[in-house]
């Protein structure tokens, strides 16, 4: 069993890394985010009335996490596969800086989906769901929502900013790895959605911006998975009408109206107000790592 592995891991190393990127990303979001899936659909099969899905997630997730930052088997590949997950801790100051940052800036990158909704023709059932949630207990539907929230923040932050954006980046540097992940995180996994035509295509990549520049600071995705669930748990239910209906009408139908003139007022003020937090943010990071450190190179 050793000579195959060690057999497989010489053929793996001839592969080009964006290739082993782009591989090792994919398997990471698609057979991480499988069992979940099937737990949520699941629960509303079976004993809809007890959320047993949220925290048998939370162990799948937890299990996840721990193979990813290095643990089991093959002991070969447990540093590549810390390395490429960049679950690194962070000190306080460097995690407030980073959720003042990103928490500012995802609000602007949230204000500028709504702003897309709002431009752009989307299909009549963009936003319906495949299921009637309103036939089952509001806390089964809530912790489906949660751990439908947690498991996009932990696996698509473990597979694309983690192992893809870390392979890419050694090899092409960080903005090739940003706008890389960025078109595939569309293209691969969001464009199948009803919502997500190509007017989109901004949008994921301003998100894909916002969670490699938290990495690129902090040298860490655990600020990026947690405000990548934080924000799907706020916004799912809105899109979806399930905490009311929001009036998403064209804009070239309804004019420009107050509540357009609102998410522009606010998507600008927050990408402005999140721009010193970054810098705050950058300084913290040099500060933790020694005053011979230096920022990674762009």
């Amino acid at each position: 069993m050793s000579t195959f592995i060690t057999l497989m891991g010489k053929l793996w190393a001839r592969v080009p890394a964006l290739i082993q990127a782009l591989v090792l990303g994919e398997l990471v979001v698609s057979l991480g985010g499988l069992p979940p899936d099937l737990m949520l659909f699941g629960n509303l099969k079976l004993f809809p009335a007890v959320p047993w899905a949220l925290p048998a997630t939370c162990l799948w997730l937890w299990l996840l996490w721990r193979y990813l930052a290095g643990h089991g088997w093959p002991r070969s590949t447990a540093r590549s596969r810390a390395r490429d997950l960049r679950g690194n801790p962070l000190t306080a100051r460097i995690w407030a800086w980073a959720l003042l940052a990103g928490g500012l800036g995802m609000l602007s990158v949230v204000g500028v989906s709504f702003l897309t909704l709002k431009l752009a023709d989307l299909p009549p059932d963009a936003y319906k769901l495949p299921v009637d949630l309103s036939r089952y207990p509001v806390w089964t539907v809530a912790s489906l929502l949660l751990a439908l929230s947690l498991t996009a923040g932990v696996v698509e932050e473990a597979g694309f900013r983690g192992y893809m954006l870390s392979r890419i980046e050694r090899r092409h540097g960080w903005i090739a790895g940003i706008l890389l992940t960025g078109a595939v995180f569309f293209l691969d996994h969001h464009l199948s959605h009803a919502y997500a035509t190509y007017a989109f295509l901004p949008f994921f990549m301003l998100v894909s911006c916002l969670h490699g520049l938290l990495v690129y600071h902090t040298r860490s995705i655990l600020p990026s998975v947690l405000l990548h669930a934080v924000a799907d748990f706020c916004v799912i239910p809105f899109q979806f009408g399930l905490l009311g209906h929001i009036d998403f009408t064209s804009v070239w139908k309804t004019g420009i109206d107050a509540f357009f003139i609102g998410l522009c007022a606010v998507t600008l003020a927050a990408a402005l107000a999140a721009i010193p937090a970054f810098r705050r943010l950058a300084t913290a990071t040099r500060a933790a790592d020694g005053p011979a450190a230096a920022a990674p190179s762009v």
